[in-house]
Formats: structure tokens, C-alpha cells, sequence
């Protein structure tokens, strides 16, 4: 996985520095990220624009407790898919194995979460290692233990107590904002970067739990999971991405940042594979032209709108182009047949 970072956490951060009245532009000065590939479904930063814009927000702002303030603004509902997960596990402990298992999803191949246990002491939480740039570094060992904290909160619906966090490096000048979140038991210049909580509190149960929700968000974690492997290639991934995205067809660039890539690096690894971007969306839409026709039900003019073509002529011209015949001929062959070809 390419050193990148999920853009939910800069959505936040910019969010926040343009309440306070610091334009976009400033924020996204040195690097060619824009609000909107930000938006873009599943899209992720490449580190080291990620982390110049943290280092412009820290810079306009003046304020080194960023982190911390999104991490509060990080809700269960930027979580997503891991964060109904969450909802579903039976108490604090389980949720957060779950964030071991699938902190990937949330956090990319960066920072990296362990389990904590202290058994003598009854205690138990989280170990956090971040592998990126110095700015973003800091900024991030407190966006994810701010987004524990309001996130355990959140699902027990009452405020941690008894919470014990350290950091591995030097303490800020100023460690209300630390203690406001965490309370007094906030250490700096740790050896490793710790998050942990009382056993009686990770063994209480949670007022959402639900075992079957649990069985069924929990193999949708795994299968999104399973498409960051290392080992798929880039071309089969680029399929997959396309396939379930029916109907949205992104740009080169978006499905780059999907598959934590920038454009360039995207379009080399889809060279390595002898194929383009052009080539895998031309193939999906192809698929999706002919089961559209199958099924009879729709004009040809409506199928073109569906695949992203403005001009039925120019749909036309790509189908034939794709597959030696018009669409209204595929479809008279293809309703004709009892099994026709959808390759």
C-alpha cells in the first residue's frame, strides 16, 4: 500500500480552519490537492501533501492542539462501514480488536494499531506507531487518540474515565486541551504512544450491540480489507473499485487516490500490468452496456446517459468500437440467444 492517508481526516481539518476564516487555498498551498478529489468517495492523500497540509493548517491557525479538535470531530459516522461495526460489538474490548483489525481501513498502512493489556493492573487499550512526515506525525498520534476517546465515549454513551494516554515526544507548552480530552492522566516522551482504559469499563457491555448486524458488517470490513491487499494487482483492483461503483464512473486521477496512489504511480503500475485506466473503464462499462440492453427495458438513449456519455451518438460509436456492433444489433443478437456473451 503507497504512503497515503484517508482524506476524511483533512475534510475535518480544512473544515475547521474555514470556520475560523483561513481560506482553502492557504491550506492546500504546495501541493495539488483540491476540495474536491478530497470528496471523492474512498479517496486518500499521498503523505507528503498530506502532511504540507498540516503543516499549513498549523502554520495559519497557530494552533498546535489541531489534532486533537478533529479527532473529537471524528464521530462514528466518519467511520463508515467499520464504524456501524463498531456500533455492533458487544462491549469496549471487542471494539477495539475490531479497530486492530481494520484500523487499515481508517488510518491506511501508516499508523499502525496493536492491543495494550496489563492484566496485573487490569487495564487494557491500544498501541498506536505513525510512519510519516514530522508534521503529521504529531498531528496524528492525537487525531486517533482523540477520535478513541470521543469514539468509546460515543458507544457507551458516557464520558471514559480513569483513561490513561502518553505520547512519544516532548510535551506541548500548553496541555489543557490534552487534559480536557483525556484528563490528568496525560504523559509525554513515552517510549511507545499508549491508550488505555480500566477492565471493568472494556467489559461493559454496549447499549448497540448486536450479534447478527455484527456477522454482517464485520464480513464487509473484511472484504474491503481483503482489497487492499498487496497482492492483487492494480488492474484487478481498478475492476473491482469500477464494478461496484455502478453507474459512477471516476476520473483517472480519483481512481488513483481510491487505491492510495497518486496519478502518476497509478498510471505506471497499470503500464507494469499492460493495461490502461482507459482501457479497465472501457471493459466495465462495456459490461454494463450489454446488461443493460439484455434487459430490454431501456431506450438506448438512456443506457448512454447511465455510462457517463452526454451524446447517444458518440455511445453508439463506443460500443462499436468495443464490440464490432451497434448496440440496437448486440441487443436483436443478444435477446435472440438463451446465453449471450457479456465479455
Amino acid at each position: 500500500m503507497e504512503a497515503s492517508i484517508p482524506s476524511q481526516y483533512l475534510l475535518v481539518l480544512i473544515g475547521l480552519t474555514t470556520a475560523q476564516g483561513h481560506a482553502i487555498a492557504s491550506l492546500c498551498e504546495g501541493t495539488k490537492v483540491t476540495l474536491e478529489t478530497l470528496s471523492t468517495q474512498g479517496a486518500r492523500v499521498d503523505a507528503d501533501e498530506a502532511d504540507q497540509i498540516i503543516a499549513n493548517a498549523l502554520r495559519v491557525t497557530g494552533d498546535p492542539a489541531l489534532g486533537l479538535a478533529v479527532g473529537q470531530q471524528l464521530n462514528l459516522g466518519a467511520h463508515a462501514v467499520v464504524g456501524q461495526t463498531l456500533m455492533a460489538c458487544s462491549d469496549p474490548n471487542d471494539a477495539l480488536e475490531t479497530l486492530v483489525r481494520y484500523g487499515a481501513l481508517l488510518t491506511g498502512s501508516q499508523a499502525a494499531l496493536s492491543r495494550f493489556s496489563d492484566t496485573s493492573n487490569d487495564r487494557a487499550g491500544l498501541i498506536l506507531s505513525v510512519n510519516l512526515g514530522a508534521q503529521s506525525v504529531r498531528f496524528f498520534h492525537e487525531v486517533i487518540f482523540s477520535a478513541a476517546q470521543k469514539t468509546l465515549s460515543d458507544l457507551l454513551q458516557n464520558p471514559i474515565t480513569d483513561l490513561q494516554v502518553a505520547f512519544p515526544y516532548d510535551p506541548p507548552c500548553d496541555t489543557t486541551p490534552f487534559i480536557r480530552i483525556f484528563g490528568e492522566q496525560v504523559g509525554f516522551n513515552a517510549e511507545d504512544a499508549l491508550f488505555s482504559c480500566p477492565g471493568s469499563l472494556m467489559r461493559r457491555r454496549l447499549p448497540t450491540s448486536n450479534e447478527t448486524l455484527r456477522a454482517l458488517y464485520d464480513a464487509e470490513c473484511a472484504r474491503l480489507l481483503s482489497d487492499l491487499s498487496d497482492t492483487a494487482g492494480y488492474s484487478d483492483r481498478t475492476l473491482t473499485a469500477l464494478n461496484r461503483l455502478q453507474g459512477q464512473y471516476p476520473r483517472l486521477d480519483q481512481m488513483a487516490a481510491m487505491l492510495n496512489l497518486s496519478t502518476r504511480t497509478y498510471r505506471r503500475r497499470l503500464q507494469q500490468e499492460h493495461t490502461t485506466f482507459r482501457v479497465l473503464l472501457d471493459r466495465v462499462r462495456l459490461k454494463r452496456a450489454k446488461q443493460l440492453l439484455l434487459k430490454g427495458t431501456l431506450s438506448v438513449d438512456t443506457i448512454a446517459l447511465s455510462l457517463g456519455f452526454t451524446d447517444t451518438s458518440n455511445f453508439r460509436r463506443a460500443f462499436i468500437k468495443w464490440s464490432g456492433e451497434s448496440p440496437v444489433q448486440w441487443r436483436r443478437r443478444g435477446t435472440s440467444s438463451s446465453k449471450p456473451s457479456m465479455d
